[in-house]
């Protein structure tokens, strides 16, 4: 193992990260795991990029060492991020199908199990079919979720990565809540959330923020415009921070003006549900269970909205176009799996009323023994107000 010259995570654990997938390889019979999935290259191997548009995978075989593929623009990147000592640079026009099999080939591996993460959004069918063809003697099987279960529990400098994303994040939004003014535009109040993000240390977020107000608060995943912030307009914003690629994020609504009471109540009832879900999470209690006690609050109350999809979801390593770990973890209604102290999601309570707006409330929180611990903590959750 090579220690790259910018090395996030020590030799250790990368190596329990390695064992730990090699485990779950061998419990379902895989000989070697190819992955596409950048966050799964990245978490096994350090290696990162925003260019993975083009070809990259990492094979790992259940014995012997790794092999890295890449394109020659992105050559660089491999000794400053990775530890992986076998990296393969082949031409951007290769046919990376072939590419792939013929180094399953001369590692010995073209007639073993081969796992592929088959639900990945990076791996093409035309690339599965090809490489079907090429290797008739191979068992090709589904290999998706194995990385994921090793990134459900954060270790200790996991969690400080996110503990430091949750920060920066918290920056973000303070300076936006205090840019949101009568007259200001949405862009406005986001040129200042970026400028805080970035000089908080910040790098891309896998989303981008949601600046949005008035009517458009209404727009789920719609970012900033030239719209001009009037009086009577709720302002929504949902912050992300990213730090080593492992990511935080928080919503928070402002009302500009003077407030009615169905804001006022709204911005109550979001507030009641995110600190019912977040006193309901501790390690053992199931999914289902903080979903069923914060959706009752939301959905019992006088509020024009009702809770039909997941209360929380997963968050950690990510890369465009997402900034979740979701399809690790969900809190929904149908989640049986328990709760794990390591595990961290962003719990989310905002409601989008009609009439009203979106209510933002939201926080990133890492699950304990005993609870969970509020990362986003410098804004206290509810509607704020700018008279």
């Amino acid at each position: 193992m090579k220690p790259p010259r910018t090395q996030l995570f020590t030799p250790e654990e990368y190596e329990s990260r390695i064992r730990e997938t090699r485990e779950f390889m061998a419990q379902n019979q895989i000989d070697v795991l190819v992955i596409h999935s950048p966050e799964n290259i990245y978490y096994l191997s350090g290696y990162q990029t925003p260019g993975y548009y083009w070809y990259q995978a990492l094979i790992l075989p259940l014995s012997s060492d790794p092999v890295f593929i890449a394109p020659p623009h992105e050559a660089a990147l491999v000794p400053e991020f990775s530890w992986i000592e076998d990296s393969r640079i082949y031409p951007d026009t290769s046919e990376w199908s072939k590419v792939t099999a013929e180094i399953l080939k001369e590692i010995g591996c073209d007639s073993n199990s081969i796992g592929l993460e088959t639900k990945s959004r990076f791996l093409s069918v035309d690339f599965y079919e090809n490489l079907k063809a090429i290797l008739p003697n191979s068992h090709i099987v589904d290999g998706s979720g194995l990385i994921e279960s090793c990134r459900l529990i954060k270790s200790p400098r996991e969690t400080d990565y996110l503990r430091k994303a949750a920060e920066v994040s918290s920056r973000g939004m303070m300076a936006g809540l205090k840019a949101v003014n009568e007259g200001v535009t949405e862009l406005e109040v986001a040129a200042e959330v970026h400028t805080e993000l970035d000089l908080a240390g910040s790098e891309y977020t896998g989303l981008p923020a949601f600046i949005t107000s008035g009517e458009r608060s209404q727009l789920v995943h719609a970012t900033w415009s030239s719209k001009r912030i009037g009086i009577g307009d709720l302002v929504f914003m949902e912050i992300p921070g990213s730090i080593n690629r492992y990511h935080a994020a928080q919503s928070r609504s402002i009302f500009v003006g003077k407030p009615s009471e169905k804001v006022i109540e709204a911005s109550q009832v979001a507030t009641e549900a995110l600190q019912v879900a977040k006193g309901s999470m501790k390690e053992g209690v199931s999914a289902k269970t903080v979903f069923k006690n914060a959706s009752s609050v939301i959905n019992e109350s006088n509020i024009d909205y009702k809770q039909g999809r997941r209360i929380a979801y997963g968050i950690g390593t990510a890369f465009p176009p997402g900034w979740d770990e979701g399809d690790i973890f969900s809190i929904n209604s149908n989640e049986p799996r328990p709760l794990m102290a390591g595990m961290c999601f962003h719990l989310i309570t905002t409601m989008r009323v009609p009439g009203v707006g979106a209510i933002g409330c939201s926080d990133t929180v890492l699950v304990t023994k005993d609870g969970v611990e509020t990362l986003t903590t410098h804004v206290e959750p509810g509607v704020q107000y700018s008279q």
